[in-house]
């Protein structure tokens, strides 16, 4: 996915071999309105914006994917699944670090330890994390 000025194009290879190319303009009104200029809500609105251009993206390049099994991702059934996807990923990168944390604090005198312990654990569930999805034979392949 590349993002210009005016407009998003995602280009994704095709299960056959060719690649898929697919524009889509931008909305101007989110970059022109007064709301733009004040530079905190400027940066909430592009964050905003950047999210939404990623989850399209990432349902176009799925609906490519699925394109043989004649399957496709859109409407509130792909809503939900972003939605479940990011609350898994919520739970399981922010809120069970906490969790496991706040059991350990009888142990942890210091502050510092404790936001220790908790990165440790977040970064050792982002390392499990990527080494699952690294066993899948559809990621193996790529």
């Amino acid at each position: 996915m590349m993002r210009g000025q005016k407009a998003m194009t995602i280009a994704v290879r095709a299960p056959k071999g060719h690649i898929v190319l697919h524009r889509e303009p931008l909305n101007p009104s989110i970059y022109q309105s007064p709301w733009a200029r004040i530079p905190f809500l400027r940066g909430l609105m592009l964050l905003w914006d950047a999210l939404g251009l990623g989850v399209k993206a990432l349902l176009f390049s799925a609906n490519v994917a699925l394109e043989e099994e004649e399957v496709e991702l859109k409407g509130t059934g792909a809503w939900l699944t972003i939605g479940l996807g990011m609350a898994f990923a919520v739970g399981i990168f922010f809120l069970l670090p906490v969790a496991i944390v706040s059991l350990l604090e009888r142990f942890i005198h210091s502050a510092l330890i404790s936001n220790l312990v908790e990165g440790v654990i977040r970064l050792g569930l982002f390392i499990a994390y990527i080494a699952g999805i690294g066993l899948w034979p559809d990621v193996k392949r790529v």
